[in-house]
């Protein structure tokens, strides 16, 4: 049964009918659909019978949608087999070799799009999902920080690969939703910022003028909030037993001002390489201050995400979620994210990574 949190939308709807074919779906396989119209979620299921399943209902145009197998991704924490398609008006279709990871989207130009762009994505992610994730290490390998480097290096360079082939796509298609869609994706790491930018500025108007167009100027005009050279805005945030700290407590030192949160898994497969750059560098007038977007709800998960990651450094956070004080002081849009601040307190530089914050540090820090 089709639900919509919240009141349906006044514009004019337009029918649609998405048909799934896949090679090994089973009898009695559920798929759930799930889709934003506006500030609107919608949510859907069926059952797969003859190895299809078919889905229909009405939006108000080009509508990205997630589709996924056997998990309710209301309640699922990690999704095993899902793909994305576009919901637009007459049959749209999901054909796929054997389950819907490798889906192939079809039945408009949107669509094909995505499908040319995820027939680039594809074998990337099938790499990345092949390699061990940096945070599932054992404690044992945690131990070696030669191969913590190594492994989140490797991780890291397949996530930059995968944005490259998104910037290219991009440049081939500027008028394309999925070109929107891919930049929407790429802001949220601001060491694409200027790239973003470029890119965003040879949309066309209509793109521009949508509420993800919108979106994604407001995340680019949030990123040049904080540039290199300027003087880091102070702040001050409990940490774990409630004591306050100010980032001027720690002037005189090289800081990494880092931002995380126990649920991010990107920010948990980044914790081992700040670990190792912390072991190395904390007697040479260095510091780690890590700031959480936790909620106070999930306290406890921080808590036990900092132990399980070893961060013995400073572990700051209001428990305020998005809204955390220096989180918006900032204008961070997305985590993990890290600034490293020399010790009169000027921003060096925005957003190191595996090996790149090794380097960098390396340089500084002699």
């Amino acid at each position: 049964m089709l639900f919509a949190h919240l009141s349906l939308s006044c514009l004019a709807q337009e029918q649609f009918v998405l048909k799934g074919y896949g090679e090994k779906y089973k009898d009695g396989d559920k798929i759930f659909l799930s889709y934003k119209k506006g500030q609107r979620w919608f949510n859907d299921s069926t059952i797969v019978k003859n190895k299809t399943f078919v889905f229909s209902g009405e939006v108000p145009g080009p509508v990205r949608a997630s589709v996924y197998r056997n998990q309710n991704p209301q309640f699922a924490n990690i999704i095993y087999d899902a793909t994305s398609v576009y919901l637009e008006k007459g049959n749209i279709y999901l054909n796929s070799p054997d389950t819907l990871k490798h889906s192939k989207s079809s039945g408009s130009p949107v669509n094909d799009d995505h499908a040319q762009l995820n027939a680039v994505l594809m074998p990337i992610l099938d790499r990345l999902s092949a390699m061990q994730d940096p945070t599932e290490l054992s404690e044992e390998k945690k131990k070696d920080s030669a191969y913590v480097a190594s492994v989140t290096r490797e991780y890291l360079s397949i996530l930059k690969e995968m944005d490259e082939a998104k910037f290219k796509f991009i440049a081939q298609k500027p008028s394309s939703l999925v070109s929107l869609v891919a930049l929407n994706e790429l802001v949220k790491n601001t060491k694409w910022l200027k790239p973003v930018e470029e890119a965003y500025l040879k949309l066309p108007g209509a793109l521009k003028a949508s509420e993800m167009g919108k979106s994604v100027a407001e995340r680019i005009n949030l990123g040049k909030k904080i540039s290199v050279g300027m003087l880091a805005p102070n702040f001050s945030q409990p940490d774990t037993l409630g004591k306050i700290h100010q980032l001027t407590d720690y002037k005189g030192k090289y800081i990494l001002l880092d931002f995380w949160a126990s649920w991010c898994g990107p920010c948990r497969a980044e914790n081992p390489n700040v670990l190792a750059a912390y072991q190395k560098y904390k007697n040479r007038n260095f510091i780690v201050l890590s700031v959480s977007i936790d909620e106070a709800k999930d306290k406890y998960k921080w808590l036990k995400a900092i132990k399980e990651d070893q961060m013995i450094w400073p572990q700051l956070s209001d428990l305020k979620g998005s809204k955390n004080a220096a989180h918006e002081l900032y204008g961070i849009t997305t985590i993990p994210a890290n600034l490293l601040i020399s010790p009169e307190g000027k921003v060096l530089a925005k957003d190191l990574k595996g090996e790149v914050l090794h380097t960098q540090l390396e340089a500084l820090l002699k």
